[in-house]
């Protein structure tokens, strides 16, 4: 062979071997690309969120949304993680927002110390989080499979918080095993606060008594690692300003795809709704015949005494450092943006309990709401409570003594 054909022979190879090794760099990165992608998509979970909050006294308030929420984790050195919430609110904020657009509530973050269960932000809305849950993490009584089928005490001391607050805040807890056919075996425990008494401002400038509750559930995978869906009650109750007034609030978040279709969870049994009926979400919206603002105390007060009690609850739930129920609960910034009435309600959202069974499915067939009567104001009486509507039984129940319900 002559040097020019030699020369012909060693550029053909020369160029096979980079086309092989381009080739093997794109395969390569394709491969590099997607195990990124699947990373980032393990650390990525999608929620939809209902919130209701309702107020009757001599006239009504109600504000209903919808949101779609991502939690991003994000692993730092010394067994940190840092968590993410971002959010956009499916209906309309006023003043800001044209018709068919996405209110962007902004992003939170915060960090949790797994070693120390201790919890740090630098974000204005998730400091009574931080507070509260540093405080409170030192009581918690791990939920594992030893509690399933019984029932267990869990108190919280939350002198800290001032004498507006009660001084201790207990629950009775269950928790249950149940099967879905899509994740297998599924964790339920549920949360059943006795009544606590918040010091609000009157009228009149004093200081006065508000009967409270909060009841909650969660459903996790078998681990406690993820949380499938949450559902929380909280009411407050009082006659201080010489009428009844009653302000309630409804929330839940369940698991969704990025475009907020829900997973399925067929296969929960009476079991579950059993466990959820006693919750007390309700049947009903409440009628308004009198629309009016949320007064003083049910807006700063009583719905701090709720994000209080929701934190407190979801903590006694999940009792562990990994903060799975804490990232599901509804954001701050939300529920304080509903409660100004700053957020135009949804057009036809539905009680929350419809939603639930309308969306999920594996719910459809459950009967998961009920209100029975809570702190002596029945059905018989909430028309005089909502300005002579009966359109809603406000309660909530009593927590049972059987460790089966």
């Amino acid at each position: 062979m002559n040097s020019i054909g030699k020369s012909r022979t060693i550029c053909c190879l020369a160029r096979k071997d980079y086309c092989s090794m381009m080739m093997l760099c794109a395969v390569l990165l394709f491969l590099f690309a997607e195990a990124c992608l699947a990373a980032e998509n393990e650390n990525r979970e999608h929620y939809k969120m209902l919130s209701t909050i309702e107020y009757a006294g001599k006239g009504q308030f109600v504000n209903q949304a919808e949101a779609l929420f991502t939690v991003r984790k994000e692993f730092l050195s010394d067994d940190k993680v840092e968590y993410f919430i971002s959010a956009n609110a499916l209906d309309l904020v006023k003043g800001n927002w044209g018709a068919g657009e996405e209110s962007q509530l902004g992003e939170l973050s915060f960090i949790v110390d797994k070693k120390t269960r201790q919890l740090s932000t630098t974000e204005k809305d998730l400091l009574l989080l931080e507070m509260v849950n540093n405080r409170c993490v030192g009581s918690l009584e791990q939920v594992t499979k030893e509690n399933i089928g019984k029932t267990w005490k869990q108190s919280f001391n939350l002198s800290f918080l001032g004498k507006s607050f009660p001084s201790e805040l207990k629950f009775t807890m269950t928790a249950i095993q149940l099967e879905a056919e899509s994740f297998g075996e599924m964790i339920a425990v549920r949360a059943l606060s006795e009544p606590f008494v918040v010091q609000a401002a009157r009228e009149d400038g004093g200081t006065g008594s508000v009967k409270s509750r909060i009841n909650a559930v969660y459903l996790f995978d078998p681990e406690i690692e993820d949380i499938y869906l949450s559902i929380s009650v909280f009411e407050a109750t009082t006659d201080f300003n010489g009428f009844k007034e009653t302000l309630r609030h409804e929330v839940a978040t369940y698991r969704t795809d990025a475009a907020g279709v829900s997973v399925d969870l067929t296969g929960l049994d009476k079991k579950f709704e059993k466990l959820v009926r006693k919750v007390g979400l309700t049947t009903k919206g409440l009628k308004v015949d009198k629309e009016t603002t949320l007064p003083g105390w049910a807006q700063s007060r009583g719905l701090r005494a709720a994000q209080v009690a929701n934190i407190c609850a979801a903590m006694a739930c999940e009792g562990a450092s990994n903060p799975v129920a804490t990232i599901s609960m509804p954001a701050a910034r939300m529920v304080a943006m509903q409660g100004a009435g700053q957020i135009t309600t949804a057009a036809q959202l539905g009680t929350i309990s419809s939603l639930l069974v309308k969306s999920i499915p594996g719910v459809g067939g459950m009967k998961i709401a009920a209100a029975p009567a809570f702190m002596g104001v029945g059905a018989g009486t909430a028309g005089a409570i909502a300005g002579g509507s009966t359109a809603i039984a406000i309660g909530m129940q009593q927590p049972s003594r059987s460790p089966s319900d």
